[in-house]
């Protein structure tokens, strides 16, 4: 599923931009996969990540994930995210920091985020984790949605570009970088990626249909 677009910031000297479209952006589920488990106690009393060692940080970072989804299917969705932001301040704080359990419970809380409109979430917590995290292609590309749906295309083009350098050959990202270069004019740019992701297999032809009435010479 995906995530509802934001509306754009325009200016009255820049094309208004296409709503942000899966296809163009990283995927970013509307709501995170329910789990079918009892809600748990809460994470204060149960969840001390930041001081537990390696192993039973995993388990409970495991159990946080758990129950910010419970929460998020019961329908406490404010709730959810606030119990994933401190879990992901307790790994950030803790040293040296687990790059992979960060990113775990990054990648949930931004999806939870993006699914309540909130790009602009999205776009401070992975600027601030990016010494940390940038080694995830994925979550370059979720930075990149996050910056174009804020109407930061610059911003935008070059995540897309530091995902595409670490995971080479995934359409959606080049549609990404696209749309965004063709809202800063950068026409012949955007239609390289465009044309790199058509012939990696079938894209959306709305997305073709709004660069082509961008000007991007398409073939």
């Amino acid at each position: 599923s995906e995530a509802p677009a934001a509306k754009k910031k325009e200016t009255s000297d820049r094309k208004p931009v296409a709503p942000a479209r899966a296809d163009t952006l990283a995927s970013v589920p509307v709501q995170p996969a329910a789990v079918a488990t009892a809600p748990l106690p809460p994470v204060a009393a149960s969840v001390p990540l930041a001081n537990t060692a390696p192993q039973r940080r995993q388990t409970a970072a495991q159990e946080t994930l758990a129950q910010a989804q419970a929460m998020w299917s019961a329908g406490s969705r404010d709730a959810a995210v606030d119990v994933l932001r401190e879990a992901v301040v307790a790994v950030e704080r803790a040293q040296p920091a687990d790059v992979t359990l960060l990113a775990q419970l990054v990648r949930e809380q931004v999806r939870m985020e993006l699914a309540l409109g909130r790009p602009g979430a999205v776009l401070a917590l992975l600027s601030r984790l990016e010494p940390v995290l940038s080694g995830q292609a994925d979550l370059w590309a979720v930075r990149g949605n996050a910056a174009q749906r804020l109407g930061r295309h610059q911003e935008s083009v070059q995540a897309y570009l530091a995902a595409l350098h670490l995971r080479p050959g995934e359409p959606r990202w080049m549609l990404g970088a696209a749309v965004s270069l063709a809202a800063l004019g950068q026409l012949e740019a955007a239609a390289q990626q465009a044309e790199q992701a058509r012939a990696l297999g079938p894209v959306s032809p709305e997305v073709l249909t709004y660069l082509r009435q961008a000007g991007v010479p398409l073939r």
